[in-house]
């Protein structure tokens, strides 16, 4: 499906791309649009929240749940990458560091 999405990017003549036509079966258009939905619910800045939503609104097999730990992680570098995070995290994380009983923050976000 990529290599065909792929050529039809390079092949624009129509002016857009219609992403049902990748869908052969319902099954493949049901993956489609609860990824979407799951992308849709994850916030960066609240993700506790955002997992608590998922799972209580979707069914998640064992594979889409670690490719879910996976997008958590992917925002978790993407963040380490910014440099700084906002005020409301690094408050979170100091509260967190106390409920530690004084351990260093070890750099994760998430745990």
């Amino acid at each position: 499906m990529i290599k065909e999405f792929l050529n039809q990017l390079k092949d624009l003549n129509e002016g857009h791309i219609d992403l049902d036509e990748f869908f052969v079966t319902d099954r493949d258009k049901a993956i489609y649009e609860k990824w979407i939905e799951i992308f849709n619910i994850m916030s960066p800045m609240a993700i506790l929240q955002s997992l608590n939503t998922i799972d209580t609104m979707l069914t998640l097999s064992k594979r889409d749940e670690i490719i879910l730990l996976a997008y958590v992680k992917f925002f978790e570098q993407k963040i380490a990458m910014i440099g700084s995070l906002p005020k409301n995290l690094t408050e979170v994380f100091e509260k967190n560091k106390e409920m530690k009983k004084g351990s260093e923050y070890d750099g994760t976000m998430y745990g």
